[in-house]
């Protein structure tokens, strides 16, 4: 289902049905499936038209004085070996840390965190490869984060967004 905003505007463009790893698919300001019913998603989320792929990436708002993390939504993964990729720029000259990681989620509350190794020195003239992998013991809902570290707190970029199992791929 493709949902266009009236008037041809793109406040709502993209397949809803979507996994939305490419972030072309967003419904009224937000890319859609990156938005957490906890408290996991904790960052400010904007389109932009700097993109790796496609015409869309989203822009995650950081700040000095926390660590700022867009959330993809609650998801049931199953036991086993998770690979997630994406790619990270700069959205100003002031560059860009990045951790990736997951929370598991139980009655809407989050337990905790466990991230991967950090993306440090991003900068604003080229998109980098961010890869992860990482064990998940239990079957149970989890929320995939990237965190914006507040050092040096800047905003960053991402696109195209996976996450695989093995050779199964769950969002793309």
């Amino acid at each position: 289902m493709t949902v266009e905003a009236p008037g041809g505007g793109d406040d709502n463009t993209g397949d809803v049905t979507a996994t939305n790893g490419d972030f072309e698919t967003w419904v009224d300001g937000m890319p859609n499936k990156w938005k957490t019913a906890s408290t996991a998603g904790n960052a400010t989320l904007s389109q932009s038209t700097d993109a790796h792929g496609g015409k869309y990436s989203v822009k995650v708002g950081g700040t000095t004085s926390a660590n700022k993390r867009i959330g993809y939504q609650e998801t049931e993964l199953k036991a086993g070996t998770y690979t997630m990729t994406f790619y990270a720029k700069a959205a100003t000259a002031t560059g860009a840390s990045v951790r990736p990681g997951f929370v598991p989620v139980t009655d809407g509350k989050v337990g905790s965190y466990v991230y991967g190794d950090y993306t440090n020195n991003i900068s604003n003239g080229e998109w980098v490869l961010v890869t992860h992998t990482f064990e998940i013991t239990a079957d149970g809902t989890y929320c995939l984060v990237i965190m914006n570290s507040k050092n040096p707190g800047a905003d960053v970029l991402i696109d195209d967004f996976t996450l695989t199992m093995g050779s199964n791929v769950i969002i793309k």
